[in-house]
Order: structure tokens, then sequence, then C-alpha cells
């Protein structure tokens, strides 16, 4: 198939494709929400509990590659590079600009517990950069990893003779990967560290089978998972409509490529659903190194139209558990409110808590970012699938259309797997709520931030009620 790239050069020939690896099972979930708080307030955690390895079976694959042996399967940590550690390693360093020369200074610390790029990269390696591309926004929306990281790490890997590849597969409603690629100025940094970038709609993939909430689920991934001989996971400090916070393990929804992730939100609308889907792939794709651009994050209606904040740090682990774990600390949310993490927890993926996370550089305590506005949505799917069925028409949230500001481009409308937006005869777009799943891709693909979340007066006062109870147990609010 024709492939839409973007390289300032010649075309390399792809590699050998590679298998499904094995992950890491921690200890059962020790006492969730007194770890955390206590991890937070001191910033590096208790001794670790003993974990120890298992197969992973979050997924297999489907065709001849499925009977090759274990032993031939992608590595849980990069070739050339250290072992995985017995106790995960956070590493996190402050960062309140991305201005080039103190951002590069800044990753090369953030690298240093897991040997640099000296022990990552190795000349001839192909290196799949994953960094979220969710808008064709500029980078100072905080929608997308911001550019400049984007380039340090490919920079990194370009100097040390790597062929470095920069791939996501956003939502491609109403433009060309080439204006997302111009928005965020992911083609300039293509053409300053001589990177090739991916349309990975156009790319082969192959089919794996997770485990699924609610059993086996095929789902197609990018066959450069398997041809690089190295996979970064660049994400971004975001909120989430649905699932909280988006970060490390979310990003791995950008490997699925094309509609597809809009048809998962209509087979898995209920965010325990969907978040344990997400679980399940970054558990069945694990990548090499996760670092995390939360140097400007985002709060509010995330992970698109909310409000930039400073946030002004990096993150890094090889694992994104340990990654999404710091990130909840400092966004002051509990991993028990994160339907991505407890299927993590359930299913024993990653470190279960701070308290087994080796913290090195700043205490997360300091990094803590007091009035983080987290979305209201996941307080009305905790409730029961019996209680919530008979609730929902008083406890709700949905998207609405801000007046003036919808322009008819038809981009939500094309998204909506369920069908419950329409455009109207006059100015803006019509709702069928009776068939809204409240996923809120909408908001996600709207240029003009036209549509917000509504909640009902009983899921405000829940909200209410949660910073009250933050504030009585002495966080800020």
């Amino acid at each position: 198939m024709t492939a839409t790239r973007h390289r300032p050069g010649a075309r390399a020939k792809p590699g050998p494709a590679g298998q499904l690896g094995a992950g890491w099972r921690p200890p059962p979930w020790p006492g969730a929400k007194r770890a955390f708080h206590a991890a937070i307030r001191s910033g590096q955690g208790t001794p670790p509990t003993s974990g120890r390895p298992a197969t992973n079976r979050g997924a297999q694959a489907t065709g001849p590659d499925a009977r090759r042996p274990p032993e031939a399967g992608r590595p849980s940590a990069p070739r050339g590079g250290p072992g995985p550690e017995p106790r995960p390693v956070l590493s996190v360093v402050r960062c309140a600009t991305y201005d080039p020369g103190p951002l590069a200074a800044a990753i090369d610390r953030l690298l240093e517990p897991f040997g640099g790029f000296d022990a990552l990269v190795r000349p001839g390696l192909t290196v799949f950069l994953k960094p979220n591309l969710l808008s064709a926004k500029g980078p100072g929306s905080a929608a997308v990893t911001h550019p400049a990281v984007l380039e340090a790490v490919a920079a990194g890997c370009r100097h040390r003779g790597a062929r470095v590849v920069i791939g996501d597969s956003p939502p491609l409603t109403m433009k060309r990967i080439e204006d997302f690629w111009e928005k965020t100025g992911y083609r300039e940094v293509a053409d300053r560290t001589g990177s090739t970038l991916l349309a990975l709609e156009q790319e082969a993939s192959r089919e794996i089978v997770l485990d699924g909430p609610r059993g086996p689920l095929p789902v197609r991934i990018t066959d450069w998972y398997w041809r690089a001989g190295l996979v970064i996971n660049l994400a971004k400090l975001k909120s989430h409509n649905l699932t909280v916070l988006t970060g490390a393990v979310k990003n791995h929804f950008g490997l699925v490529p094309g509609m597809a992730k809009a048809q998962m939100h209509l087979r898995l609308p209920r965010a325990a659903d969907f978040g344990a889907m997400i679980a399940d792939l970054a558990a069945a794709v694990p990548m090499h190194l996760h670092l995390l651009d939360g140097i400007t994050g985002m709060d509010g209606e995330g992970p698109a139209g909310g409000r930039p904040i400073p946030t002004g740090c990096l993150l890094a682990a090889r694992d994104p558990v340990t990654v999404d774990l710091g990130m909840g600390a400092i966004a002051g949310v509990d991993p028990d409110d994160q339907p991505v993490l407890r299927r993590c927890r359930a299913k024993g993926f990653g470190p279960p808590g701070l308290e087994a996370v080796e913290v090195r550089g700043v205490p997360l305590a300091d990094l803590r970012f007091a009035g983080f506005r987290a979305p209201a949505v996941p307080l009305l799917y905790r409730v029961p699938e019996p209680l919530f069925r008979v609730l929902r028409r008083f406890v709700w949230a949905r998207p609405v259309l801000v007046p003036g500001r919808c322009i008819r481009c038809g981009a939500c409308a094309r998204v909506c797997a369920s069908r419950a937006v329409r455009l109207a005869e006059g100015p803006g777009i019509r709702f069928r709520y009776g068939r809204c799943i409240s996923c809120f891709c909408c908001m996600e693909v709207c240029p003009q931030e036209a549509i917000v979340m509504q909640s009902s007066p009983l899921v405000g006062l829940a909200l209410r009620l949660r910073e009250w109870r933050r504030w009585w147990k002495g966080r800020k609010p």
C-alpha cells in the first residue's frame, strides 16, 4: 500500500518484524489510597514489595507469527540498554521551558537513571517515536506532545546514528495528516533532524487479540511497532473527560490506526470498560521507554479543549504505569479514580502504587499542582451498572454546543460512532442524546472548541463534595 510519509532524503527499507513479549506482574494491591497519599507526602515511597516475572497474557498474535516461540518476542528493556529494574524507577526533573538548550539538558538528566541515550541507542537502530498527536493545533494549546520535546529526543537518537520514524494516528475527520504535521510543528522537526513522518493509517498493520473487559477483543496495531528496534512513548500530561487523566498508558491507543478507535468507544461506552481496554492494550504492546511532557500540562475539559497549566516537569520510566502514577500524584488524582490504572492494578500490569516505585530526582510532592481541575465524568461512571440504569436520568454528562463558535465543518458528525451528531439546517449542529454515549470524541476533534461538557446538577454537587473532601484531608483543591 502506498504510504504518506515525509522525510528529507531517501526511504530506507523496513527491518524484520518482531513479536509480542512478556510483561511484569507485581504483587496484589495493598491499601491503594493510604499508600498513594503517603507517597505524595514523602515524594519517595516505601520499600518495594517483591514482584515476579510473568508471561503477558494480555494479547495473542494472529496469523503465522502466532507460532513463533516466546523468546523471539519484543524485549522488556531496550536492546543494548540495562535490564529491567527489580523496583520500577521513576525519573523526575524540573523543566519550565521549551527552549532547546535547557530542554536538552533536562532530558539528558531525565534519562540518566536508564543509562542515557548512549545505553538506549546504537548506530543503525530504527527508533519509532510515538507522540500524542491528538489535534491539528499549535503547541501552545497543550493538546499535543510539544514539538521541542519531540525534536530533543529525535536529535539525541539521530546523533548516535539511529534512523528515526515518528508516527501517531489522530482522528482524520476533516484534515489531512499533513495538516496535523504543519499545525503542530512536527514537519519542521522532521526536516531539522532528518526523521521520517509516518501516516499510520496508510501503513501495514497486524491483528492481535486483547483479553478485553467483556471477552476477547481483536484490534489492529501498526506494523511499525514490530519493525522498530526501539519504541519510545512521548506522552502528554493532560486531563481526559472519559479516563480522568491521559498519559503514558493511554498514549498506546494511537498505535491503533484509522477510525477504529471511534468504534472502540461505541463498543465500550462506559469509562470502566474503555479504561480496561486501554490497559489491556498497553500490556499487550509494551514500549521500551516512556517519557511524559509535563512542562505545560492541561486540566479541565481535556484532552483537546482544556486549560493549559504550567506543571513544569518531565517524567520517564521503563513502564507506562509508573509514569502515570507519578502524573496522578502531580495532579492530585487517586489511582482508584482512574479507570485505566484500576484495570492495570487488577491485571498485575506495572507497579501497584507509588509505594513500590523508586523516585529519582525531584520529589513528587514538590510538583503537586494546586487547583488541578479533574473532569466530572468519572463520578458518573463509578456508579454500578444496575444503579446506573436507574439514575442515568439524574446523573449525566453530555456534550453541548457553544453558540456562535460552530463553523459547520462536520468533524464531530464524522467521528461520532453512535451517530448522535448531525448538521442542523440552520447554524450549528444538533445532538441526539438518546444515542449519545458520552465518549466526548466530538469535543476532541472540534477545531473551534465549540463543544463543551455539560453535567447534571447532581454531578455538580458531587464535584463540590469532592473538593470539600480534598480540603478536609489537608490537600489543596
